[in-house]
C-alpha cells in the first residue's frame, strides 16, 4: 500500500535504485554499456582498461579504470612463452593494483584484439577465485559510440591484499590432452586462431572456431553474438557440448575469447590449454594440416 501513495517520480527512482542493486556481479557474465554507466561512481566497483599500449590509455579512457597489460600476467615457463603466472604471484598483482576480495570488476579492451585482452584478464581473476568478474560488451569502442565519458585522469587507489584460491580445473595441461586425445572418449579441441594460422598446422583432431566468429557488426561495432547464433556454429562443427571440450591458440589470450564465451554465455563445461600452440609446437609433437 506504501509504494501506491508515493509520488511517480520517487517511485520510478526507487525502482531503478532497487534494479540496479540486484545488478551486482555475483559471477563472471558479460556487462553493457548502459549497466556499467549506472555503475560508475560505485566505490566497490573497480574497472580494467587491458587494451595494453599505455599511451592510448593515458590519452583517454573510461572513468575510474586502471591500467592492465595483459603481458603482466604472463611468464616464459621452462623456456615456453606467455604462460599464466603462478595464482599467488596473479594475485598480488592484482591486490596491488587496487582490487580486494569484495570489489566487483568489469574489464574492457577493444574490437581489435575482439575483446581477448578482457576476456585473458577476467580468466586470471576467475582462476584465483575472484568471480565477481564482467567483461563489457562492445569495448571501448561501443562506450565511444554511445558518447559516454572519457577521462585521462588516473585513479588512486589503495593497496588490497588478495588471496589466492586456484580454480585449476579450469585449464587442461599438455599432458592431458596427450592421454585423451587417443582415448575412447577423444576431447574435442577448439583452435581459436585464423583460419589461415589453422590451416597452415593445428594440434591433430583440433577443428578451427576463429575467435571473430563469436561476434558481429552492431550499430557500426562490434559486441557478442546471441547464444542461439553462437550454439548454430558449433553445431555445424558436430560439438557435442556434453563432451570433454577445450580451447586453444597461440598462446592463450584468444582461446581466453572462446572458453569465456561457451563457459559464461552457453553454459559450457569448457576448459583452455593455455599452453597452447607455443607450447605443442616446441615440443615437437605432431601436426596436422
Amino acid at each position: 500500500m506504501l509504494m501506491r501513495t508515493l509520488p511517480t517520480g520517487l517511485l520510478m527512482l526507487l525502482l531503478c535504485a532497487g534494479g540496479f542493486a540486484q545488478a551486482r556481479l555475483e559471477k563472471p557474465q558479460l556487462v553493457s554499456t548502459e549497466w556499467l554507466a549506472h555503475r560508475l561512481d560505485d566505490p566497490n566497483l573497480r574497472i580494467i582498461d587491458a587494451r595494453g599500449a599505455l599511451a592510448g590509455y593515458l590519452q583517454e579512457h573510461l572513468p575510474n579504470a586502471i591500467f592492465l597489460s595483459t603481458e603482466t600476467l604472463r611468464i616464459s615457463r621452462g623456456g615456453i612463452p606467455g604462460q599464466l603466472l603462478p595464482p599467488e604471484r596473479l594475485a598480488e598483482i592484482f591486490g596491488a593494483m587496487g582490487i580486494g576480495a569484495e570489489n566487483e570488476v568489469v574489464v574492457y579492451s577493444s574490437a581489435e584484439d575482439a575483446f581477448s585482452a578482457a576476456t585473458y584478464t577476467a580468466l586470471a581473476l576467475i582462476s584465483i577465485g575472484h568471480t565477481r568478474v564482467g567483461v563489457l560488451n562492445g569495448g571501448i569502442e561501443k562506450w565511444k559510440a554511445e558518447n559516454r565519458p572519457l577521462t585521462n585522469k588516473i585513479p588512486v587507489l589503495e593497496p588490497q591484499t588478495l588471496s589466492a584460491h586456484p580454480h585449476l580445473d579450469l585449464f587442461r595441461s599438455l599432458d592431458w590432452l596427450q592421454r585423451h586425445l587417443d582415448s575412447p572418449e577423444a576431447v574435442q579441441l577448439l583452435d581459436a586462431r585464423s583460419p589461415q594460422q589453422y590451416q597452415a598446422g593445428h594440434i591433430p583432431t583440433a577443428q578451427n572456431l576463429f575467435l571473430r566468429e563469436m561476434l558481429r557488426t552492431e550499430g557500426g561495432v562490434s559486441v557478442w553474438r546471441s547464444p542461439e547464433e553462437i550454439r548454430e556454429k558449433l553445431k555445424q562443427l558436430g560439438i557435442d557440448a556434453e563432451r570433454p571440450l577445450v580451447t586453444y591458440c597461440n598462446s592463450g589470450r584468444e582461446a581466453s575469447q572462446l572458453w569465456f564465451t561457451l563457459r559464461y554465455l552457453l553454459g559450457i563445461d569448457v576448459q583452455t590449454y593455455d599452453g597452447s600452440w607455443v607450447e605443442w609446437s616446441a615440443k615437437g609433437l605432431p601436426v596436422e594440416k
